[in-house]
C-alpha cells in the first residue's frame, strides 16, 4: 500500500487534518529546539529551559488531543469499515498515537511529581520523554500524510467525506 499524495486532492475534512499536522509540527519544533537547548546547556540554565519546555509540551498536549480525537472517533472508524479485516493500517496509526500520547503523558507526570524539587539532571531525563514524543509523531504525520489520508480519500464515499465534515464541525 504505497499512495503517493503529490497530486492528490483531498476533501475538506482531510485537507483540514492536513492543515493541523502543519500548525503541529511548528509547535512541535518549538518544544524541541527546547530540547536540544537543554542538552547543550547546564546548571540552572536547564531548569528554567525546562519550565519554557514543560509550558509549551503541555499546550502541545491539548492541540493534539483535539486532532488525535477528530482521527480516532471520526476518520479511522470509518477507514476500518472499507478496508479489508486483514488490513492494519489503522490498527497500526492507532497504536502510533497512543505511543505518542504515552510519551507525552509521562514526560508531564515525571515534571508535575518533580515539581519544585526539579533539579538539572531530573530536567534532562525528563527531556527524554518530550523527544520521543517528538520523535514518534514526525514519523507518524508523515505516514499519514503519504498513505492515510490519500488512501481515505480514494476508499472513502462522498456521503462518508460529508459526515466527516459533519463531524468535524460539532467539534
Amino acid at each position: 500500500m504505497t499512495i503517493e499524495s503529490s497530486n492528490i486532492v483531498l476533501c475538506a475534512p482531510l485537507q483540514q487534518l492536513m492543515d493541523e499536522h502543519v500548525s503541529l509540527r511548528k509547535d512541535m519544533d518549538h518544544f524541541y529546539e527546547i530540547t536540544e537547548e537543554i542538552e547543550f546547556e547546564s546548571g540552572l540554565a536547564v531548569v528554567q529551559l525546562f519550565a519554557k519546555l514543560h509550558e509549551r509540551v503541555s499546550a502541545f498536549a491539548i492541540e493534539l488531543n483535539a486532532h488525535s480525537k477528530r482521527e480516532d472517533e471520526g476518520l479511522f472508524p470509518m477507514m476500518a469499515r472499507r478496508l479489508n479485516e486483514n488490513d492494519k493500517t489503522i490498527e497500526v496509526m492507532e497504536q502510533e498515537h497512543e505511543k505518542a500520547e504515552q510519551h507525552l503523558q509521562d514526560f508531564l507526570t515525571e515534571a508535575e511529581q518533580a515539581g519544585n524539587s526539579m533539579d538539572e539532571n531530573a530536567a534532562q531525563w525528563i527531556t527524554v520523554y518530550a523527544v520521543q514524543a517528538y520523535a514518534t509523531l514526525t514519523q507518524h504525520f508523515a505516514k499519514e500524510e503519504k498513505v492515510l489520508f490519500p488512501l481515505a480519500e480514494k476508499i472513502l464515499s462522498e456521503y462518508e467525506k460529508e459526515e466527516l465534515e459533519r463531524l468535524f464541525l460539532v467539534r
